[in-house]
């Protein structure tokens, strides 16, 4: 038999780049105070993992290859994708009306023609003019249908209703037999299931298994880091679509993606370089992306198919896309990372907090207005109040009430008339029980935003402690 001989010095070489990236990982978890990450990232043929922590705050559980992680919003994506499936079969058209499928909805205003116009297109362009979520009386629509961008989990949901009555099956089943089982994901549900209770991040308790046994499009997918890098492989590569809708969903020529201008969003610099497909966002015409936020889980993927190059990574921690760019950066080099910025997540300006933070760090917190003074002479670096705000909380969750404070402080200074600046100084000090100057703060706050219902409740109860000291 035949023994193809890998020099040594290449075999280290891949090693020590490995273990470099596990180092620098570390480190972006220490510098965001998250428990651990679960992460894949895949070039051509080969795939890195990386299990690094554990798996929450306060947990010694480390994460494994095995560990399951709720995949919030990139739940979406695999949806998308089976309904391009049955799409692709015949059993469900894209730009038919889906209302008239259901008969009724209990979300949608019977009295309003406009919800009888959504369409699975629609849905999967977020442009059905339905909210993010709306509330217990439903879900009022924003604008008309199909006129404007506006991310919606309401939409996912409702196509799940109408696929779900097509198909006469659930959501978790049409998955498995669309996605699941074809791409071999075998640790992947949308909802809990009990051979999966000793793996999952959110652990097995009455309350979890509760609060995991509904199926949700938009928000409930369980998976891995190992079994989402085998869907993205598929997406990227057109597996089990036809070519024509492969390129629709990526919104390769002859199809056209849409502007992602966001409804009631402002415009930044990451709007002109994010456009949208079915079911995916799109940076630049190169890459398909998307993020997660469950509020303590956060989720991030990325793929550039032309390179045939991906990284998905879970967190289960609500600063889990604080370290998005960096991580990024790590994997595909310094760029900017538009999809995270467009989507609002983390810092806006990660590269100039990563170089304020350091600078801190090495000089110490009592200069930190020096340091922003020196920082902002080049034009390149922004410091915008809510990084800062953000970075102060940080410093404060950990502990570092002085450094916090340090950071409020010059957040203040620089925002003299901001409400949010004075409520976040208020809590630093209530945090080192000096009472009586975050009543102060908190009442300044209060005076700015008479809206701020979380400084009027903790100006009385600070009111209250002080008068029965």
């Amino acid at each position: 038999m035949n023994r193809i001989l890998i020099p040594a010095f290449l075999c280290l070489s891949i090693v020590v780049t490995a273990q470099d990236k596990s180092v620098q990982l570390n480190q972006l978890l220490g510098t965001a105070n998250l428990p651990g990450i679960q992460l894949a990232y895949t070039h051509g043929s080969h795939t890195e993992f990386y299990n690094i922590g554990t798996i929450g705050d306060g947990s010694a559980k480390p994460i494994t290859s095995n560990t399951i992680f709720e995949a919030a919003s990139l739940s979406k994506c695999v949806f998308a994708y089976a309904v391009l499936r049955l799409y692709d079969r015949g059993i469900l058209n894209l730009d038919t009306p889906l209302l008239p499928i259901l008969g009724s909805y209990d979300r949608f205003d019977p009295r309003d023609p406009a919800y009888s116009r959504i369409t699975a297109r629609m849905v999967l362009h977020h442009t059905t003019g339905l909210p993010n979520w709306g509330d217990s009386a439903g879900a009022r629509l924003r604008f008309p249908p199909d006129s404007c961008f506006s991310y919606s989990g309401e939409g996912y949901l409702f196509l799940q209703k109408v696929v779900e009555k097509i198909t006469g099956k659930s959501l978790n089943d049409i998955a498995r037999e669309e996605v699941f089982t074809p791409l071999g994901m075998t640790s992947s549900s949308y909802c809990r299931t009990a051979a999966h209770d000793s793996v999952y991040a959110f652990g097995n308790s009455p309350d979890a298994i509760k609060s995991h046994s509904g199926q949700n499009a938009a928000s409930s997918l369980l998976t891995n880091a190992h079994d989402y890098s085998l869907f993205l492989q598929a997406v990227a590569t057109g597996r089990g679509l036809k070519p024509a809708t492969h390129r629709m969903m990526l919104g390769l020529p002859p199809y056209s993606a849409i502007p992602a201008n966001w409804f009631n969003h402002p415009h930044t610099e990451a709007t002109a370089h994010i456009t949208w497909g079915l079911g995916v966002g799109l940076q630049d015409g190169k890459a398909f992306w998307h993020w997660g936020d469950n509020g303590g889980f956060k989720a991030f993927y990325i793929d550039y198919p032309s390179t045939h190059e991906s990284l998905v990574y879970f967190v289960h921690n609500w600063r889990g896309l604080f370290i998005t760019q960096e991580v990024f950066d790590l994997f595909f080099g310094r760029q900017p990372c538009w999809a995270i910025r467009w989507s609002g997540e983390g810092y806006e300006s990660p590269w100039s907090m990563d170089a304020f933070r350091t600078a801190l760090e090495k000089q110490g917190f009592d200069k930190a207005a020096a340091i922003h003074e020196q920082l902002l002479k080049d034009p390149g670096v922004q410091l915008a109040e809510n990084d800062l705000n953000e970075y102060g909380f940080l410093l404060l969750q950990t502990a570092r009430k002085e450094q916090a404070l340090a950071i409020f402080r010059l957040n203040l200074d620089l925002h003299p008339q901001s409400a949010n600046c004075f409520d976040s100084i208020a809590e630093a000090y209530e945090a080192m029980d000096e009472k009586e100057k975050a009543l102060d703060n908190f009442r300044r706050s209060f005076q700015l935003n008479p809206k701020n219902d979380y400084a009027a409740q903790h100006i009385k109860q600070l009111e209250a402690s002080i008068q029965t000291k």
